[in-house]
């Protein structure tokens, strides 16, 4: 349970490694026998009915109440027949839920990289694998098995989601420096990047949290003249410097404040 209140003051060393996350699962190693593809039909069928006909409804809802909005969602719909990798700042554990059924919704299924967290939890680790979560491998045959799902995943159309960020920095008013790591896929797959960025806008009532918004950027396409390395840098650049701007045009609600501290 976090205990941290408004007005707290957070520290930070560094921005690509520091972690504010305060679920404190463990982030093991993801077993062998990771199936990182769905590919059989009943399963398939099921984790569709699980998604479509109970947790975007339930989760939906959540958000709702949350006060969640989105704005120019129409930049995704135009993206169905395709998909596309969508890079979101990452500063709430219900990242992955807001993403997945107030962005995309009902356009279509969207799978979700992220840690090996959700592998420790039974039961819970099911129902992650049906939403379409995708633990990041731990070790080269995982690599493999993993760089296999996003090629079965891209090449059915469907939206994949990432947080380059990496670690989640609770109500975060800006956008924290990212590798080009995560862009190899996109970049290998010949799929367009799609930007979204979480802003926070005031509650209604003085002590309530910040409301989040989610805004859809324009589509970055890959270009053909350039190499696989530069595809990645392009894309992790235009991707950057899209959520950059769109987060610093607005005038955000700060619930907790950042200041930097060097290391001891």
């Amino acid at each position: 349970m976090d205990k941290r209140k408004k007005g707290d003051i957070i520290y930070y060393s560094d921005e690509l490694n520091d972690d504010f996350d305060d679920i404190g699962l463990d982030r093991p190693p993801v077993p062998e026998n990771y199936k990182y593809k769905r590919t059989n039909p009943f399963n398939n069928f099921l984790s569709n009915a699980l998604y479509y006909l109970v947790a975007a409804p339930v989760l939906s809802t959540v958000c709702f109440f949350n006060g969640v909005k989105v704005k120019n969602r129409n930049n995704i719909k135009l993206l169905k027949k395709c998909g596309g990798y969508i890079y979101a700042n990452h500063t709430s554990f219900l990242d992955m839920f807001m993403y997945q059924v107030r962005v995309v919704g009902y356009v279509k299924r969207t799978n979700v990289i992220g840690y090996s967290d959700t592998t420790t939890i039974p039961i819970v680790k099911n129902l992650a694998r049906a939403l379409g979560y995708i633990p990041i491998p731990t070790d080269i045959k995982g690599q493999a098995k993993f760089m296999d799902a996003l090629k079965f995943y891209s090449n059915k159309n469907q939206f994949i989601l990432i947080f380059p960020e990496a670690h989640i920095w609770p109500y975060y008013t800006k956008i924290r420096p990212f590798v080009s790591a995560s862009f190899h896929y996109p970049a290998k797959f010949n799929k367009p990047v799609i930007p979204v960025t979480t802003v926070y806008r005031k509650g209604r009532f003085k002590n309530s949290k910040p409301k989040p918004t989610l805004i859809v950027g324009d589509p970055i396409y890959p270009k053909e003249e350039l190499t696989l390395k530069e595809n990645k840098e392009y894309l992790r650049n235009e991707c950057y410097n899209q959520m950059v701007k769109v987060s610093e045009s607005y005038d955000q609600y700060e619930y907790f404040k950042y200041v930097y501290k060097p290391k001891e």
